[in-house]
This record gives C-alpha cells, sequence and structure tokens, in this order.
C-alpha cells in the first residue's frame, strides 16, 4: 500500500502528464497557438455563453463574438526564396505579435500553414477591425511580411460556420484587392 506522500507524489506526475497531453492534443507546437481542436473546444464554450437564454447575471455575460481571419500574403514565396525554417521563424514572430495585441481572454489559433484565426470575447465587428488592423500594421513594421484579413462578428450572423465562411470570403476579397488589406464581412458585395 502506498503511503500518503507517494501518492501525492504520483498525483502530481499524473497532473504534469495531462498538461502535457492538453497541449499535444489542443496546441499548435511551433506557434504556440492553438490548433483547429482547441480553437473549435474554447470558441464553443463562449458561444454556449452567446446562446444561453435567461442568464441570471446578464451583467457579466458575453455579448458578442469577433472573428479575425488573417493569411500571411505570399508565404509560399518567402519558404520558395528564403526556406522552410525562415518560414517558421515568420510565423512563430507573427504569433507573439498577435498575441501581444489581443487579451489572454481572446483565441488565437494557427488554423492551417500560415491562416491564424482570432476569436475576440465580447467583440463586435468594428473592435474586431481595429484589432486586425492594428496587428496588420504592426506585423509588417516589424516583420517586413504583409497580412491580409476578413473579419466580422456572431451577434450580427447567428451561426458560427457561417460567420466563419463570410470572414474568409471578406479574406479573399482583400487578397484579391492588392493584399495588405483587412475587410469586413459588412463590406461584402452582397
Amino acid at each position: 500500500m502506498a503511503t500518503k506522500k507517494e501518492l501525492e507524489k504520483e498525483i502530481k506526475k499524473l497532473k504534469r502528464e495531462i498538461k502535457k497531453l492538453f497541449l499535444f492534443a489542443y496546441k499548435d507546437e511551433l506557434t504556440g497557438l492553438f490548433n483547429r481542436r482547441g480553437f473549435k473546444e474554447e470558441v464553443s464554450r463562449f458561444l454556449g455563453e452567446l446562446q444561453r437564454k435567461n442568464e441570471k447575471r446578464k451583467s457579466v455575460s458575453i455579448k458578442d463574438l469577433g472573428l479575425i481571419i488573417f493569411d500571411i500574403d505570399d508565404f509560399k514565396k518567402i519558404n520558395d526564396l528564403y526556406g522552410h525554417q525562415y518560414g517558421d521563424k515568420i510565423l512563430k514572430k507573427v504569433a507573439s505579435i498577435i498575441k501581444s495585441q489581443i487579451r489572454k481572454i481572446d483565441i488565437p489559433a494557427r488554423w492551417g500553414g500560415e491562416e491564424i484565426v482570432i476569436a475576440l470575447i465580447g467583440a463586435d465587428e468594428e473592435d474586431s477591425y481595429q484589432v486586425a488592423e492594428r496587428i496588420r500594421k504592426l506585423v509588417k513594421e516589424k516583420t517586413k511580411v504583409t497580412l491580409s484579413g476578413g473579419v466580422g462578428s456572431f451577434k450580427k450572423i447567428g451561426n458560427f460556420e457561417k460567420l466563419f465562411e463570410l470572414c474568409d470570403k471578406a479574406l479573399y476579397q482583400a487578397k484579391k484587392k492588392g493584399k495588405d488589406k483587412v475587410i469586413k464581412i459588412s463590406q461584402l458585395k452582397k
């Protein structure tokens, strides 16, 4: 039979292992941002709060959720010209800049390749646009690479998948209009 001290030691060890597994399952190893799975899991918690009716504490309930989708412009060219290690450095630097410009409650994720998504808790479309523009300008200044982005908010759309689709369309439009731009979903042509 194990002693109390041995059990406490084993529990600490198991907690460390659980933390490692969480990081492996929900975080992108290169950037330290959430991966798709982690992003979806975290966002679903806040969407539940947004969609909950008859909330007893309305003064602290979440009113909206902003979404930014960024893509690093011409990232393939960067990798082709300077190599994948340099591309990895750029991704890490962009992730670091993003983390420095958002709150701890916000949810940044590497969606795939050079695409990064950010859920801004409580932000509407205009708030999200302001954050996206600040990040876009700072990334350009600090890394000499540019970002294109699409932004919107949940409250106006009411469906997260549709919001994501529209933000992706806005991102695509920013790319078509010359890159290094952020487009709001309210600016999309119907």
